[in-house]
């Protein structure tokens, strides 16, 4: 007896530093969003001028009702004001001191015949996010408005809502531990591994005002619910909120399109495990539940997107402003992806844009070759070495974990083939990106909601390569490391973003 409750307390204690190292991993993860947000000045070259709008818009309580919008006046106002030329101009545009003086520091700008015209242009220009999904901008355009409320306002207001991001990033570390500790069969390296490939991961859209920073969140919020769901017997409610997590995570984006499929493939093996069990009547009910709680938001704005546009998704509007044509079926199959060379630049690009991101600095790709080249080649290794292992470890011990990895699998695959098809659908016209030479659509940012189950695959490659090779490094070291490079890097090459005269740390 004695020696069971020594073995209990020794657990306590062991989860109680688990939670403080979680925790700590959290604050990290939120410190380092806030210093990255904080350096980046604004609007970067991932349309986060179209995005700050539509949140603008929201806070105010407009939903958009036409298929595009114009710009709102008071967002045009701030977009002139704090927009810096850094992100897509050369060097050799600026003065002789590097960059122009940041326009809020003129004195009476709003005044000036310059100011006018720009707003005046800015005002005529359409937001092709007009009709995007509703979700980030319900949240972002709230915590826009309740910033507002407590006095801020200027470029303080445009950074208040950019540091939404800290809270979410806090949040998905987090959740990354509970999945890693409740699927991953106890082992050390998913269940610490993960929050530590979570808070260093180096996607630049966290520093930005974007819908895809919600997305992995939300993703990471069904995917342990739904897993819950599949493995335990759980109430109504929380059928029922765990629908409402999948609804509110699609209604990000229609590149969330992988949150249906898991949703499906848990609901119909559910019931296939449920169809020989006693009172499997109450169980199906409450899958029943779970179902029209995600349907009824989903099929709602759907339906209003219907009704106002004629279009359910809102994309044929976007696309047709971006000058995107769908593509005759004939010549579907013309596309380059089909071959070796085409499929290898497609899944090499796509990678390197999931793991870092899009952002250029005086038009140049703020990137390191030898990062890409590390993110490349560990992701083929240890995602191929963990998929290899599942085929072959056929162990009843650790069922839980290989149903998850499993899982994992087939969401990340669905959202890469949604990418492809998506590449090939349409012609791009003379848009510069995706463009007629390089018609491969690989912002990884735009299947971001994958992340969590993609490191789930990445951190179980490396634990089977590393635990045979322990003698040299252990799993959660070389993870560290990991972590640790990565931040290296990302600071060396934003190092000069840091000085810019336009970003937070020079506001007045």
């Amino acid at each position: 007896m004695e020696t069971a409750e020594i073995a209990q307390n020794q657990a306590a204690v062991q989860s109680k530093r688990e939670h403080i190292f979680v925790v700590f991993l959290c604050l990290i993860a939120a410190v380092r969003v806030f210093i990255f947000s904080s350096a980046f000045p604004f609007f970067n070259n991932v349309d986060e001028h179209a995005h700050f709008d539509l949140v603008y818009k929201y806070s105010l309580g407009h939903i958009p009702k036409e298929k595009i919008e114009n710009y709102n006046r008071r967002s045009a106002e701030l977009i002139i004001l704090y927009n810096t030329p850094e992100y897509l101009s050369r060097p050799d545009r600026f003065a002789d001191s590097g960059i122009y003086p940041p326009i809020w520091t003129i004195p009476n700008v709003h005044k000036t015949e310059m100011f006018h015209r720009r707003l005046s242009y800015l005002q005529n220009r359409k937001n092709h996010e007009t009709a995007s999904f509703p979700t980030y901008y319900i949240i972002a355009g709230l915590w826009c408005a309740a910033g507002r409320t407590i006095g801020i306002n200027g470029g303080y207001l445009l950074y208040w809502i950019r540091f939404l991001n800290i809270p979410l990033v806090a949040v998905l570390v987090y959740f990354s531990y509970l999945i890693g500790r409740t699927f991953s069969g106890n082992n050390p390296t998913q269940k610490l591994g993960l929050p530590i490939m979570t808070a260093f991961f180096p996607q630049d859209v966290f520093y930005s005002i974007n819908s895809d920073t919600v997305s992995p969140v939300l993703f990471a919020i069904s995917f342990f619910m739904l897993l819950q769901i599949y493995f335990e017997n759980k109430s109504f409610l929380y059928h029922g909120l765990a629908g409402l997590a999948v609804s509110a995570c699609f209604l990000v984006k229609v590149s969330n399109l992988a949150v249906l499929v898991l949703i499906g493939v848990v609901v119909l093996l559910k019931t296939r495990k449920l169809l020989s069990e006693k009172q499997r009547k109450i169980y199906l009910l409450k899958l029943l539940v779970l179902m029209v709680a995600m349907i009824v938001p989903i099929s709602i704005w759907l339906m209003r997107n219907y009704f106002l546009f004629n279009d359910i998704t809102g994309l044929t509007h976007k696309s047709e402003h971006l000058g995107w044509t769908i593509k005759p079926l004939s010549q579907l199959w013309h596309h380059p992806i089909f071959s070796i060379k085409g499929l290898l630049y497609f899944l090499s690009k796509i990678t390197e844009t999931f793991w870092r991101g899009e952002f250029v600095w005086y038009f140049e790709r703020i990137s390191s070759r030898s990062a890409d080249v590390f993110y490349i080649t560990s992701t083929m290794i240890f995602i191929s070495i963990s998929g290899i292992a599942l085929i072959l470890n056929r162990n009843d011990s650790d069922k839980r974990q290989r149903f998850v990895l499993r899982i994992s699998f087939c969401v990340v695959v669905i959202s890469l083939l949604l990418m492809a098809v998506l590449s090939t659908l349409y012609d791009f016209g003379n848009c510069w990106y995706p463009s007629p030479e390089k018609p491969y659509l690989v912002s990884g940012r735009l299947i971001l909601c994958v992340l969590l189950p993609f490191l789930l695959i990445y951190v179980d490659g490396l634990k089977h390569i590393f635990s045979r090779l322990k003698k040299f490094a252990a799993p959660l070291v070389v993870i560290s490391l990991i972590a640790i490079a990565i931040t290296i890097s990302e600071l060396l090459i934003s190092w000069e973003i840091f000085e810019s005269q336009y970003n937070w740390f020079h506001l007045k």
